[in-house]
């Protein structure tokens, strides 16, 4: 009996021996441990993602890679500009002599009979105004479209456009009336002429020349769509035009639609490629 109570006494202090030596070991583990936390800023840590993140951001939105300035509605992609909502057209990077190009796709112009969209484009926004609007930004309108002599549609430029109309007909179009605010009573000064030519250039090769965005591209692709004779006036067709405005910038524009005449008013549809610098 002695024996076995002896024995009982031994295991209960082997078992104290022990617990001691493991709350030792806890307690050296968890001061390790509390050593390493003390020299990690946790606030600095998230502070450098942060910033890495909104960094990376920055240099995305850089203007200077582009043609134009960035507005609020753009956005940058490899090659330029890339349009959205209300965009103003796609630039190319600049060439080190400050010449580039703007892209405008799906233009839809009007003539004097069409209420829906306007008769004077506007290289530098891509748009097409009506008379009232382009009385008040008379320097930037470049080309007009109108119903001339027998219906048939005229695609030309401001200074152009009597030249373009031999008939009477000119001079019964409101939208060159004195009277009516037209382009009679506009400032001589203020209103641009232009040269354009039909070449032959396929659809092909035109996407081929939006898809590189440069203007060494568009420069070469100009002189290879130039094997004719520039006018001053067309009777628009499906096609790509040389177009040479006043201020000696250039553009390439595909006719990708034309609806001579309707109860609406006649049209063209067209993409352009305009020379800036």
């Amino acid at each position: 009996m002695r024996t076995y109570i002896l024995l009982l006494m031994l295991a209960a202090s082997i078992t104290a021996s022990a617990q001691s030596v493991g709350r030792k070991l806890e307690n050296k583990a968890n001061e390790s441990i509390d050593k390493v936390i003390d020299k990690i800023d946790i606030g600095n840590l998230f502070s450098k993602k942060k910033k890495n993140k909104s960094g990376k951001q920055a240099e995305k939105l850089d203007p200077k890679a582009v043609g134009d300035k960035i507005n609020d509605n753009q956005t940058i992609e490899n090659g330029g500009i890339v349009q959205q909502a209300e965009s103003t057209g796609t630039s190319s990077p600049k060439e080190k002599s400050g010449k580039y190009v703007t892209y405008y796709q799906d233009i839809m112009m009007g003539d004097q009979k069409n209420t829906k969209f306007g008769q004077f484009f506007v290289p530098s926004s891509g748009k097409c105004v009506d008379i009232e609007t382009a009385k008040d930004m008379q320097k930037d309108v470049a080309m007009v479209l109108f119903n001339g002599y027998g219906g048939a549609l005229i695609l030309t430029f401001p200074a152009n456009a009597k030249e373009s109309d031999l008939s009477s007909s000119y001079d019964e179009i409101d939208m060159f009336k004195e009277s009516e605010g037209g382009m009679e009573s506009w400032e001589q000064e203020n209103i641009n002429s232009g040269q354009l030519y039909k070449g032959s250039m396929s659809d092909a090769a035109f996407d081929k020349l939006v898809d590189a965005n440069n203007w060494k591209s568009f420069n070469a692709a100009y002189a290879n769509n130039m094997d004719g004779m520039y006018a001053t006036y067309t009777n628009p067709n499906i096609g790509v035009y040389n177009i040479k405005f006043s201020n000696s910038l250039r553009a390439l524009m595909r006719i990708k639609n034309v609806v001579p005449k309707s109860g609406k008013g006649g049209s063209i549809k067209f993409d352009i490629i305009v020379e800036r610098k």
